[in-house]
């Protein structure tokens, strides 16, 4: 149940922080923001679905496409832009959260249910 709860929170701070208006024009390092969110959306997202690589993909998938919808909705929201390079970094975030989860999570699982924060 509570990486149910973090996948909503992640989705929504993503979705929250993409989808607000800004007066700020931010270049350069927002990038490592959506890296780093990107990440650990995937990541909660595979150890939701771990050991299943099929679904790991699957939901890494559905991450890109969240990204990319993310961006096109950006184009009609004042003071924000569409922006391939963001889209860039969303995918190499997915890309590593991919990755973590194929490298951690197993062990980090076992950690959560040995202390009963997950089933």
């Amino acid at each position: 149940m509570g990486l149910k709860i973090t996948l909503v929170i992640i989705v929504l701070s993503i979705s929250y922080l993409s989808l607000t208006p800004s007066e700020i024009v931010i270049v350069g390092n927002d990038k490592i923001s959506h890296f780093i969110g990107y990440s650990a959306l995937t990541f909660n997202i595979g150890l939701l679905v771990f050991p299943s690589k099929r679904r790991l993909l699957i939901g890494m998938l559905i991450a890109v496409a969240f990204g990319i919808l993310i961006e096109c909705i950006q184009h009609y929201i004042p003071g924000r832009f569409r922006s391939m390079e963001d889209v860039y970094a969303n995918t190499m975030g997915v890309a590593l959260g991919g990755l973590l989860t194929l490298a951690f999570g197993k062990g980090l699982l076992k950690l959560l249910r040995k202390f009963r924060l997950f089933r």
